[in-house]
């Protein structure tokens, strides 16, 4: 019964959230930087697996705005679905905190926002504007509550925000 409640919210959560990219299950393009060079960190962040769904961390990239006073991070995932059915993921499922200040997604890029299909492996992209100033800290995976459920972190990576170049 609870593994049929899970598949439902999961669909619910993925037709919501398939609206925030026209590009959700297609591989992302990087060759073309735009508004400032994008510098790709050398760190190796852990596999984690929720829900029986493996994300990883495959690399961050940092590129300044267009105005020049704030930072746009990418974060480029890979997510396989190791469930019998299909995961819905999106870009809204995920926060970036850096001390006392939480940063959600930036709501005009090209988020991932998808539905994984079983034994499917996806890639996409997490983005988020933020002050020059940010260096580290803890990129987490809290998915987006449907109806009276609390949303709730159930994953965390210690990050460093490489410098935009």
């Amino acid at each position: 019964m609870k593994k049929a409640i899970l598949i439902a919210m999961s669909g619910v959560c993925a037709l919501s959230l398939v609206a925030c990219s026209d590009q959700g299950s297609k591989e992302m393009k990087t060759d073309s930087p735009k508004q400032g060079e994008k510098r790709d960190t050398t760190q190796n962040y852990p596999t984690k697996t929720i829900n029986n769904v493996e994300m990883k961390i495959e690399n961050i990239k940092t590129t300044e705005n267009g105005k020049g006073n704030k930072n746009i991070v990418q974060f480029n995932l890979t997510f396989k679905n190791n469930n019998d059915g299909n995961y819905g993921v999106g870009g809204n499922d995920f926060i970036l905190k850096s001390g006392d200040k939480m940063y959600t997604v930036k709501a005009d890029a090209n988020n991932i926002g998808t539905e994984i299909g079983a034994d499917k492996t996806v890639k996409g992209s997490v983005n988020f504007e933020i002050p020059k100033g940010v260096q580290k800290g803890e990129f987490s995976y809290k998915p987006v509550a449907v109806g009276k459920q609390k949303s709730e972190v159930l994953a965390t990576w210690n990050v460093t925000i490489p410098e935009a170049k």
